[in-house]
């Protein structure tokens, strides 16, 4: 799903197959355009993924006193996501606008 947010930065969402609200990933294209020639001069890609939140308030207290004591996890904090078929069209349409604009940035150097 597209959600614009300006003219030159925008947001898509992608849900999990699974329909978990808490297994969304988010990409940011920001994309700088010089007036002058309506051309991009920047072009960069952000992804965000929601970490796991816990509703179980006994869970939380533990993960509480693990970060408390400074436990760490030596993979760090990861979550699981998985492309919905349906979506696999739209994230290559918006990976190739990304590419499209970065390569046209890159000729004009």
């Amino acid at each position: 799903m597209l959600i614009t947010d300006n003219k030159n930065i925008k947001t898509y969402y992608y849900d999990c197959a699974c329909n978990s609200p808490e297994h969304t990933i988010r990409f940011v294209m920001d994309i700088e355009i010089d007036p002058k020639t309506n051309k991009p001069t920047e072009v960069d890609l952000y992804t965000e993924v929601q970490l796991c939140n816990y509703r179980n308030l006994f869970r939380r207290i533990w993960v509480a006193i693990k970060y408390i004591c400074g436990y760490e996890c030596r993979y760090g904090h990861w979550d699981c996501w998985s492309l919905k078929s349906e979506d696999a069209i739209a994230m290559r349409n918006m990976l190739n606008k990304y590419l499209e604009n970065h390569f046209e940035k890159q000729n004009q150097v």
